[in-house]
């Protein structure tokens, strides 16, 4: 029982460790403030891991859910989808869109920011690091009370914050819930498109790493340009970064997609996804001012202390991945309907893969 709730409990602490203070946006020094976000980021991705295990929704379905958490997070909580001068950066001014009452570019990157590293890196180190990875961790008590932490952890700021919570109109709530909605129908649907496997290697872990750690660096570009005083919005059109974002996205999806349908797609490739996430986060810590004031030796050393907890973690799990005893065959029955290629059942065997989980090959 005890292993079981071990690492729903890890992936708890470990979703607000990594979305806020190894991003830098917290220091070290409002490290009691972990306790009010643990409801919120924690309760978010356990909740979301759990639905997406026990409905078998396999990773398209996690990165579709973590993106309607992030609608949520940032539409109805944070409200900085909507707010003009939220923390006064004026975050909407860059590609605002009258008619939505949104910024284009703040959108499709702080969207990103949320499905992926508050969500998919923490599920994706803690699932590497358990000897359970693809199935669920609680049954339908703590799958209630994660549920129950995530509302705790939504309902609180918005008590907190009061009446300097920037106003929502009608139209503004009911576009936030439609647009949640249908990432969370879309996370049920995607079962349908998973593809057979296809018996060809998939590029090296090595590769995946690096490929994703590029993608980190151009993701964070407009950060690396600030701390030389380039200010992207004073020079590039913003529909011009949007279209950069749209097709960084596209470009990984189609990529991970293209990897992980080959047969010997395994752990050691999803690890290496979830590394590159981890050490994006880690070296951007640095650069990246903290929301609360901070003495600047605090936060470097706050910066530091969180990166070397980043590489601990991920000694662990290769520790953990290397000895882990090894899976038996799986049999995969491919389905093909065409009478010209090979029967349809074809009966293929994989040896030293991951059991099978239902999940779709990207998971």
């Amino acid at each position: 029982m005890f292993k079981r709730i071990l690492p729903a409990l890890g992936l708890l602490v470990l979703a607000p460790l990594v979305g806020e203070y190894l991003l830098g946006n917290i220091a070290i020094n409002a490290l009691p403030m972990i306790i009010g976000l643990i409801p919120l980021y924690g309760g978010g991705a356990l909740l979301i891991r759990e639905v997406a295990r026990r409905w078998r929704l396999g990773w398209p379905g996690i990165i579709l859910l973590g993106l309607a958490y992030a609608v949520i997070e940032e539409g109805l909580l944070t409200r900085s989808l909507f707010d003009p001068d939220y923390v006064g950066l004026r975050l909407l001014d860059y590609g605002f869109i009258p008619a939505l009452g949104i910024g284009a570019y703040w959108t499709v990157f702080v969207l990103a920011i949320h499905g992926v590293w508050s969500i998919a890196v923490p599920i994706s180190m803690v699932e590497a690091g358990s000897r359970r990875p693809d199935t669920p961790w609680l049954g339908k008590v703590g799958l209630t009370v994660s549920a129950v932490l995530f509302l705790l952890g939504g309902a609180v700021p918005i008590a907190l914050a009061g009446p300097a919570l920037y106003p929502l109109s009608a139209a503004q709530i009911i576009w936030t819930l439609i647009a949640a909605v249908a990432l969370i129908i879309a996370a049920f649907l995607s079962v349908r498109f998973r593809r057979p496997l296809l018996p060809a290697t998939p590029a090296s872990p090595w590769t995946v790493f690096a490929i994703t750690i590029a993608a980190g660096l151009a993701f964070w570009l407009p950060s690396l340009l600030a701390l030389v005083g380039i200010k992207l919005e004073s020079i590039v059109p913003a529909w011009i970064t949007v279209g950069f974002y749209l097709a960084l996205y596209a470009t990984m999806t189609l990529l991970i997609l293209r990897w992980s349908r080959r047969m010997g797609w395994g752990p050691w490739h999803r690890f290496a996804l979830g590394t590159a996430g981890l050490v994006t986060y880690a070296w951007h810590g640095f650069p990246q001012p903290p929301s609360f004031p901070a003495p600047a030796h605090v936060d470097l050393m706050g910066n530091a202390v969180f990166a070397l907890a980043a590489l601990g973690l991920l000694a662990f799990v290769v520790v953990r991945l290397d000895t882990s005893p090894p899976r038996g065959p799986e049999v995969i029955a491919i389905q093909d309907t065409s009478p010209s290629r090979v029967p349809s059942a074809l009966i293929r065997m994989r040896c030293n893969q991951p059991a099978p989980s239902g999940n779709s090959s990207t998971g």
